[in-house]
């Protein structure tokens, strides 16, 4: 028996190296917490409790606060009891049950000295492929190191994304270009957005539009494949994606989901829909990317190029050893998450709990 003897919460703020432009915005900095979960003979669980990008400045607020509500019942608990637990944590605030189900996951892997992805799956792959964030005008250099998949993040106006996805196609005839939107355009931009795109031979345009019924008109008329990022909350949210014929592909991110547990059962509905699965961070540190490449790893089906190269955004990072950034990611083989932290890194980004 592993008991949990103390839940510990570090804030942390890190600035993204340049701004990350996207239709709803520019992202320039990432805040969140270092969950940590303190148990017998030494051991230690480390997880992300990071709220999604796109949530409102009272999220971290909240994150917070549920962070410090779960220490009554999580202190004095088995973690051996993981999955009573983790289902304890789905009703928490996203990022916060995110974080913990993290810590947990960490905690127990190091305990029974499995990887995190063996806990998840029977067969986890030791590599996974990625896909390149293009955060500049730099597909040639992302078709040098050797990706075959590229994401661009679309601009608030469709023609401009039109006109810098054509730029990369030409710029890189190999890269398979996948086009996000984050959700913010209606149903008619879209529309027009996807006919222009089609004859570009995109790999799909990521959340068109905000809305179920939206996402089912592209990709009923639109001529291109589609892929739900934003509405894909967990499995309910995929039963009615697939009711409405609204995806070709559902994109997965914990902190959307609440955690590796709920992204798995999220993928093992996919599965069942037949919509196929991809995994991304949301810009998250390593410690969080680790766990998305481990869900990544453990899925029964192989997912499609995952975006986990994301860590290289941030202007520093939480961990002592970096993951990688090419265009296959090997999962980390130590037990737990198999990342470790860096102490004078967390002391340089630990944020100011009132900032």
């Amino acid at each position: 028996m592993v008991t949990i003897r103390r839940l510990i919460v570090v804030p942390w703020a890190i600035p993204l190296r340049t701004p990350l432009a996207t239709a709803r915005g520019s992202i320039v900095e990432r805040r969140g917490f270092l969950v940590v979960l303190d148990a017998d003979r030494g051991l230690r669980g480390v997880g992300e409790a990071a709220p999604h990008p796109a949530d409102p400045p009272t999220a971290l607020r909240d994150t917070r606060a549920a962070l410090a509500d779960a220490a009554h019942w999580l202190v004095g608990a088995n973690a051996d009891r993981l999955e009573a637990l983790v289902a304890r944590m789905a009703a928490l605030p996203r990022a916060a049950a995110t974080g913990l189900d993290m810590a947990l996951h960490d905690l127990v892997g190091r305990a029974t000295l499995r990887p995190v992805a063996a806990l998840l799956g029977e067969r986890p792959r030791p590599i996974v492929e990625t896909s390149a964030l293009l955060d500049g005008d730099d597909a040639t250099h992302a078709a040098a190191r050797g990706f075959r998949y590229a994401k661009l993040k679309s601009a608030p106006d469709a023609a401009a994304t039109v006109a810098r996805v054509a730029a990369a196609r030409a710029a890189a005839p190999g890269l398979r270009l996948r086009v996000d939107a984050n959700g913010a355009w209606d149903a008619t931009t879209a529309l027009a957005a996807a006919h222009a795109l089609a004859p570009l031979g995109i790999d799909w345009l990521e959340q068109p539009a905000s809305d179920v019924p939206g996402l089912a008109r592209v990709r009923r008329e639109g001529a291109v494949a589609v892929a739900a990022d934003e509405s894909v909350t967990g499995p309910d949210a995929v039963r009615r994606l697939a009711d409405a014929a609204a995806a070709d592909v559902i994109v997965l991110k914990l902190v959307q989901v609440a955690g590796l547990a709920a992204a798995r059962a999220t993928a093992a509905v996919a599965a069942a829909r037949g919509i196929a699965v991809t995994v991304t961070t949301a810009l998250d540190t390593t410690i969080g990317t680790a766990a998305a490449l481990h869900l990544a790893a453990a899925l029964p089906d192989p997912p499609r190029p995952c975006g986990l190269v994301t860590v290289r955004l941030l202007a520093g990072d939480l961990a002592a050893a970096p993951l990688g950034d090419g265009p296959t990611m090997a999962v980390p083989a130590g037990p737990g998450l198999g990342v470790d932290i860096d102490p004078a890194a967390l002391a340089r980004w630990r944020m100011a709990e009132d900032a």
